[in-house]
């Protein structure tokens, strides 16, 4: 493109000063060599800045760092299943529902306290089948002897309820098997930590 410009820009030159008859032979070829030496500078000038606008939109984006984990080779948010219970309303003024309870132990192997982390609890008969899917949301209610932060290492208990309704099989099962017929898992994909910053889990 530099040397098409070039050429283009002497057979312009060449007309407008070959009409030119006060100069001479000698000064219109150095005013042409002038002007193909501009010209040459501003073809490089406008290349170069093409070249570092291009360069500029190619943008990495940033990689996500984990936070670290104060326990290996366990997951970050770690638990164990204690006991079941059923809770039978009493009072529907109070409680409208009566409610399975598996009340857990919950260990935080982040490094940062928790504020609150998100997830899904699925319960399988001793076959495998799939008897229940929700999602949970584990935090640590605030009291006067506590903060509410999860601190990193800590274990603290938590209850996850159940509602439950006799008409549906699968909560009847959950309700009157004994532990050893259930599989329970607990899968956490969002962490939100008392600094403000999130993290999502695989």
């Amino acid at each position: 493109m530099k040397k098409q410009l070039s050429i283009l820009y002497i057979i312009t030159l060449f007309y407008s000063y070959g009409f030119a008859e006060n100069l001479s032979v000698d000064e219109k070829i150095l005013q042409l060599e002038t002007k193909i030496r501009e010209l040459e500078k501003r073809v490089e000038k406008l290349e170069s800045g093409y070249t570092s606008q291009s360069n500029t939109q190619v943008v990495k984006p940033p990689v996500a760092k984990k936070t670290p984990v104060i326990k290996e080779g366990v997951a970050p948010i770690e638990y164990k299943l204690l006991e079941k219970k059923f809770h039978r309303t009493e009072n529907k003024l109070v409680e409208r529902d009566d409610k399975i309870q598996l009340i857990f132990n919950f260990t935080n192997n982040f490094s940062k306290q928790i504020d609150v982390a998100y997830g899904e609890i699925t319960i399988y008969d001793k076959n495998g089948n799939q008897l229940l899917s929700k999602p949970i949301k584990l935090y640590k209610p605030l009291d006067f002897f506590s903060s509410g932060k999860i601190k990193p290492g800590e274990t603290f208990r938590r209850t996850i309820e159940i509602i439950y309704d006799p008409d549906i099989p699968s909560l009847r099962y959950i309700k009157d098997a004994p532990l050893s017929d259930l599989r329970v898992e607990l899968r956490f994909n969002k962490v939100e930590f008392s600094d403000g910053s999130v993290e999502f889990l695989d």
